[in-house]
């Protein structure tokens, strides 16, 4: 957890980088298809990895058209938030993002 943590703080903070690996990973080099990737996921990347239960909704919601059972879960039963939140009372994520608590 703590290195997602790390990797989307640089995903933030240095979009060049980003870009690089991102090139290196996807074997693409057009800047245009880059930019069009990272400006769409940098908007619903959390910097604390929060999980949004709107978003859990909307992806059972599409689910439950092709299996009804997913009508019956409750996004708040598919998280389990003991880590995100020990990072959190640890400061861990007040460090990494030059908070102070």
């Amino acid at each position: 957890m703590r290195s997602m943590a790390e990797a989307a703080k640089i995903i933030h903070a240095d979009k060049e980088l980003t870009f690089k690996v991102l090139g290196k990973q996807l074997r693409v080099n057009d800047r245009k298809i880059l930019e069009s990737a990272y400006n769409s996921e940098i908007k619903v990347l959390e910097p604390r990895l929060a999980i949004k239960l709107e978003a859990l909704q909307a992806i059972l919601d599409d689910v439950a058209l092709v299996d009804t059972r997913a009508r019956k879960v409750k996004p708040e039963d598919l998280i389990d938030r003991r880590f995100l939140d020990e990072m959190e009372k640890s400061g861990f994520f007040n460090k990494l993002w030059g908070e102070k608590s």
